[in-house]
């Protein structure tokens, strides 16, 4: 585990306990096929970002058994959310359902693609499989994860991972960027997830790498050439003309791979030179309207 994810040693049982969860960025994306039940298979590669980051602080409730998140971030159902579907998940596999109550503290945007309410989810599981008398063995825990979301798996893990299917079939890999500076950008403005893959669909025909990465998935250098790239992008440029024109900043402030993170809004560059990734970052931050900016942070 990825100690910027997770305190390094757990407080005792009966104290409060805060951990963080960390965001992720696909160095690329491809969509690769649609399964009869509408979702969509991919082939992509995460890699874990330090920043932003979300706070979630456990405390032992006084009651008999069960999770209350709360959280003052609007859009967030504080009874259904990503963290009460892993708890029920993990009791219902395990029997252990301890009482206990989480604040949640956002810094990763919704609909953003960087996949907070995954990491969060995550965090639930390895705070129970910690105190859990027979924890789940580690495929089986993967498994569950699955069911909570398709990112789950992978923020478990926290490592640089080649994703296929759903995303939960995971490889861990080199990333090929070790020790490069990432600026990671969030605008004001929110993807829908589900919003993207229908105007993906929409237009498809148009879409010509698909079959070029089933072809070299398992090829490394090959998967090297396709960084920054995103199926994604097309569709959601399209619709938010503002997320290529700060793609462009990045690309024009020096970045040698430029791209949107999952289904967006979020955008990175990833620099060799560190000196312009810091001079890339404070030329995005003084357009406070528009976006705020994370980093320079290595990845």
């Amino acid at each position: 585990m990825n100690e910027e994810c997770v305190s390094a040693s757990p407080l005792p049982s009966g104290r409060t306990e805060t951990v963080y969860a960390g965001c992720k960025i696909n160095l690329f994306l491809f969509i690769t096929g649609r399964l009869p039940n509408g979702y969509h298979e991919l082939h992509t590669l995460f890699v874990p970002a330090s920043e932003p980051r979300d706070e979630l602080t456990f405390s032992p409730a006084q009651r008999e058994h069960g999770i209350r998140v709360t959280c003052d971030t609007e859009g967030i159902d504080p009874e259904r959310n990503t963290l009460t579907r892993a708890y029920e998940l993990y009791a219902e596999a395990t029997g252990f359902a301890p009482a206990v109550d989480v604040e949640l503290r956002k810094s990763v945007p919704h609909g953003a693609g960087l996949g907070g309410g995954s990491s969060d989810a995550a965090q639930v599981l390895l705070w129970l499989q910690r105190r859990a008398p027979k924890p789940l063995p580690e495929e089986a825990l993967r498994a569950l994860a699955a069911r909570v979301g398709a990112d789950v798996p992978f923020f478990l893990l926290n490592r640089p991972c080649l994703a296929e299917g759903i995303g939960e079939r995971l490889s861990e890999t080199e990333s090929g960027v070790e020790g490069w500076s990432c600026v990671l950008v969030c605008p004001h403005v929110r993807v829908n997830t589900a919003w993207a893959y229908a105007a993906w669909d929409a237009e498809r025909a148009s879409f010509s790498l698909t079959e070029k990465t089933k072809a070299d998935k398992n090829n490394r250098s090959s998967c090297q050439s396709f960084y920054g790239m995103n199926d994604f992008e097309p569709v959601v440029f399209a619709a938010h003309p503002s997320l290529a024109a700060l793609k462009a900043q990045l690309v024009e402030g020096g970045a040698d791979i430029a791209g949107m993170s999952g289904s967006g809004s979020a955008l990175f560059g990833l620099f060799r030179d560190s000196g312009r990734a810091a001079q890339a970052a404070a030329a995005l931050r003084k357009q406070k309207e528009s976006a705020e900016v994370f980093g320079p942070f290595l990845v």
